[in-house]
């Protein structure tokens, strides 16, 4: 059994092969990460559990699919520990159409599942002073690492109704000394772009180590989901409700520059960007554009300051309008967005004692220039345009919102201004 820096090497060595393996071949290659702080303003951002992941998915010409996880865990609420674990496997679908609108998929896959020391503390610190976060130093669980065997299969139906798609889904995995899944979940897809749905995943642990408590807990029972995907960009977010834990991902084919431009017009937009306001807190944002009608959540999330053991999760989610006054040729075009909607406060204290929670109403406006032609960059039948925005935010009786806390002060005052940088995708639905 590898250990210490052996059990670090050999990780390096499967990633590297990975790396090197995964382009041979392809037609897509999504390569991303996951982390919890991606919660849409909803539950509750504990930062602890299953707290990030690095991912690789690759799908070939015949079907058949490579997935490449690694995935860090940590407690410190409990136990004090963390752990990790990297997963390999393979799958291919069989699919049956009895009907021309209805399609049968069934797809087993079988890999390698490695559980234990894998170094990652060093991986999660460093994205934490990146973001200007508290490191994590914790105590191992596992000495060395553990190589397992995983199993399972995935069945789904499908009925396609023009451009939509309604769906059923069955996932099973197992690992037998480690933990087995059962996920059911039902779907409603529009233009393979945009999914939405609701699932109810049960999670049976075998290994029965205090530290996986946590984890194993905050992500099993009722969930919805939603994923993105466009020819560069993918996204996925899901949130268990009975416990508050959300999870969301991204990623990026790096395999999508080969594909044919076939972008001419714009059918519906997505929206996504940072901002930062004058504290230096973050905020993120996503939202559709359809003519003019945007829908749109901004959310931010963390200690309320370095070293803190108050916790935030805001969330602002808006209905509006945006005016962009000139064509989509021009270089510079100014835009102005008029919103309005509920923005949400929690404050949180120690991971479980909840100090704030309300929901206020809320308005703003924002002044954007896009830079560049909105067609100038084209990936498939999507076309990539960044614009730096403006914004300022006001939200009604947040003096209501009152904490020991001065750095609360600051986060829950009526007027934000915010400065940030969005990346607009428009789609052609045309082409799909």
């Amino acid at each position: 059994m590898p250990q210490g820096q052996n059990a670090r090497s050999l990780t390096v060595a499967i990633m590297l092969f990975v790396a090197i393996l995964l382009p041979l071949g392809a037609t897509s290659l999504v390569i991303g990460t996951g982390n919890d702080w991606i919660t849409m303003g909803f539950g509750n951002n504990t930062d602890d559990g299953h707290s990030f992941s690095v991912s690789a998915h690759a799908a070939f010409d015949t079907g058949l699919s490579l997935l490449f996880d690694l995935d860090g865990y940590t407690d410190q609420r409990e136990t004090a520990m963390r752990y990790s674990t990297l997963s390999l496997s393979l799958s291919y679908p069989f699919s049956f159409h009895p009907h021309p609108n209805l399609a049968l998929t069934l797809s087993p896959l079988g890999g390698v599942h490695l559980s234990g020391d894998l170094g990652l503390q060093a991986l999660q610190n460093l994205l934490h002073r990146i973001l200007g976060r508290d490191e994590v130093f914790l105590t191992e669980a596992y000495d060395g690492v553990r190589a397992m065997v995983t199993l399972g299969a995935n069945a789904q139906v499908s009925l396609t109704m023009g451009s939509h798609r309604l769906g059923a889904r069955v996932a099973a995995t197992t690992v037998p000394e480690w933990e087995s899944r059962l996920d059911l979940s039902l779907l409603y897809q529009v233009e393979e772009m945009l999914t939405v749905g609701v699932g109810y995943l049960a999670r049976f642990d075998h290994d029965h180590h205090p530290v996986r408590t946590l984890s194993v807990a905050q992500s099993q029972g009722l969930y919805l989901f939603s994923s993105y995907h466009s020819p560069l960009l993918n996204t996925a977010w899901a949130i268990w409700p009975e416990t508050g834990f959300s999870w969301g991902s991204f990623g990026i084919d790096v395999l999508a520059f080969t594909q044919p431009k076939r972008f001419a017009t714009s059918d519906l937009s997505t929206v996504s960007g940072i901002y930062y306001d004058r504290n230096g807190y973050q905020m993120r944002v996503s939202g559709l554009l359809y003519r003019g009608f945007l829908l749109q959540v901004h959310y931010s999330n963390g200690p309320t300051e370095k070293g803190a053991a108050l916790r935030r999760n805001i969330g602002a989610w808006s209905v509006g309008w945006q005016w962009e006054p000139f064509s989509a040729s021009a270089f510079l075009r100014p835009s102005i967005s008029l919103l309005a909607g509920l923005k949400r406060y929690n404050l949180i204290e120690e991971y479980t004692t909840r100090i704030i929670e309300a929901i206020l109403p809320a308005i703003g406006i924002e002044a954007g220039v896009g830079l560049g032609k909105k067609d100038a960059w084209i990936v498939g039948d999507s076309a990539y345009h960044f614009r730096l925005a403006v914004a300022l935010h006001y939200t009604f009786e947040s003096g209501s919102l009152v904490a020991s806390d001065p750095q609360w002060e600051r986060i829950a005052r009526p007027l934000t201004l915010l400065f940030g940088l969005v990346l607009q995708i428009d789609h052609d639905l045309s082409t799909e």
